[in-house]
């Protein structure tokens, strides 16, 4: 188990620091709610001769120390990037905060072994989330979006990926302290963006407030 200190940003504007007991950290994939939007993800990864999972929607279980509020990562030399997701943490079987993170991914590894390229990379997460009483209403409006090298890459609302209950259900995870990543969404050229900065973003169109965050790769030298 490890305990990660959230600061919970209320509709009002209000700050309260919480420690989260993290027991389980999976990573969903390919969790479009229409068949089209999944495809499209597809066919991108396939430009990459990255092939099609055997399951769809996936669900990846990795190391629970890989979740990270880091604003820098070391990467190996090769095509690696990181793509938008919400991020939910469920308590006692239900969602109970969100917030916005990149499941930054070895594409190389990823031809070869899905598990290996989750396991290889940290996956970062805002340090301040909201309460998912605050948006349930208004979910589907929740607008995800990445920036690379400040050039915008992906953006959507949440009406196309499958909600946290959803989530919860398909991946039959059941523990205390679980944090899920949602699956990403397309790309807006219809190819996988790669650079060194990115800035992932998640807006409340409804209450007028954004949780946005940065963080850049340095290639490791060995």
């Amino acid at each position: 188990m490890r305990t990660l200190t959230l600061y919970i940003i209320s509709a009002n504007g209000e700050v309260e620091p919480i420690e989260f007991n993290l027991e389980r950290l999976v990573l969903g994939g390919w969790s479009g709610r229409r068949r089209e939007v999944v495809m499209t993800h597809i066919k991108e990864l396939k430009g990459l001769k990255i092939p099609q999972p055997e399951r769809v929607p996936a669900f990846f279980h990795v190391e629970i120390n890989l979740l990270t509020y880091d604003r820098l990562i070391g990467v190996m030399k090769g095509r690696n990037n990181g793509e938008v997701e919400y991020v939910v943490f469920f308590k006692e079987g239900g969602p109970k905060y969100v917030t916005v993170g990149s499941d930054h991914t070895d594409r190389e590894l990823e031809r070869f072994n899905f598990q290996a390229s989750k396991q290889l990379y940290p996956k970062v997460i805002a340090p301040i989330a909201w309460r998912y009483e605050e948006v349930k209403e208004h979910w589907d409006k929740l607008i995800l979006r990445m920036y690379v090298n400040e050039a915008i890459s992906q953006e959507a609302s949440l009406e196309v990926l499958l909600r946290p209950e959803e989530l919860f259900e398909e991946a039959c995870v059941r523990s205390r302290g679980l944090v899920m990543f949602s699956g990403t969404i397309p790309s807006k050229e219809g190819r996988l963006a790669f650079g060194k900065s990115y800035r992932m973003e998640m807006e409340d169109p409804v209450l007028k407030r954004r949780i946005s965050y940065t963080y850049r790769t340095y290639e490791l030298v060995l």
